[in-house]
This record gives C-alpha cells, sequence and structure tokens, in this order.
C-alpha cells in the first residue's frame, strides 16, 4: 500500500501561486530599475521585490513538500530526496521535536546506521506518519525531545 502524506491540499494551486509570485517579484525589480529618482515608489518596489520572492520559495518549498510510505517496497521517500529512500524495516527511532513550550517543530526519524530524515510537516501529518510506521515495523521507539 503506498500512502502519500503531502502539507497542503491543494498542491496546483501552490504551483500556481508560487509562479505568479516569482512573475510579480520579477516585475517589481523590473520596474525598480525603470523608475528615475530616489523616492518611496523605488523602496516600495524593492520590498515588495524581496519579500514576494523570498516568501514565495520557502512557503511553496514547504508546502510542496510530500512524503511517500510505500509498504511494499518498504520504504519512506521524501519527495526533495527521492533517489534515497529510507527503509521502514531499518528504522529504529521516531522522534518528536518540540519547543520548550510544548509546541510541535519536526518528526525527526532514524535508522540503525547513521542516516536520518527531518520531516518538516504538521502535528497532524507526523502523527498519522508515526503510526503508520509503528504498524509497519513495531521495533520502532517514539520519544519526544525538546530542541531550541
Amino acid at each position: 500500500m503506498r500512502t502519500v502524506y503531502s502539507n497542503t491540499r491543494h498542491p496546483k494551486l501552490v504551483k500556481w501561486s508560487v509562479v505568479a509570485a516569482v512573475i510579480i517579484s520579477v516585475a517589481c525589480l523590473v520596474l525598480y530599475f525603470v523608475v528615475d529618482g530616489d523616492n518611496w515608489v523605488r523602496n516600495i518596489l524593492y520590498i515588495g521585490w524581496f519579500l514576494l520572492l523570498f516568501t514565495s520559495v520557502y512557503l511553496g518549498s514547504y508546502l510542496l513538500s510530500r512524503y511517500i510510505i510505500d509498504e511494499e517496497a518498504d520504504t519512506l521517500t521524501f519527495s526533495g530526496n527521492k533517489k534515497y529512500p529510507m527503509k521502514i524495516s531499518n528504522m529504529s527511532t521516531i522522534s518528536y521535536k518540540e519547543s520548550k513550550k510544548g509546541r510541535f517543530r519536526s518528526l525527526q526519524i532514524h535508522d540503525n546506521g547513521v542516516s536520518f530524515m527531518d520531516i518538516r510537516t504538521t502535528k497532524e501529518n507526523a502523527d498519522r506518519i508515526a503510526s503508520q510506521l509503528t504498524k509497519a515495523n513495531t521495533s520502532i521507539v517514539v520519544n519526544h525531545v525538546n530542541c531550541w
């Protein structure tokens, strides 16, 4: 059985939003160079270029990340690293990384060797991923770790 966990329900909408924000940010940069003088319009165009470009790239990379659990192939795959899937049978621990106040940050999965996978997703997705992995491999230890 193959299960896909995503950070968004509408990936096509996110893709087109990121593309539109990048196009608008490039337009702001072009207008910044076209507008003459040292006025407030140029400052707003520069700030708009900077904010649109970087927030769209970072939010897009977070929202478009997908995690695929394939129980038949015994693998967990991250969309950004499809070449090196992690074997479910080799996993040893799943750690919920939380802030000192108890706020969920990420899910970190370690195998018996030296590799690990840091899953940045919502708490609900992390609970679903952890429960599916512990059902597939009962020897996985789940713990909570305070960080930051």
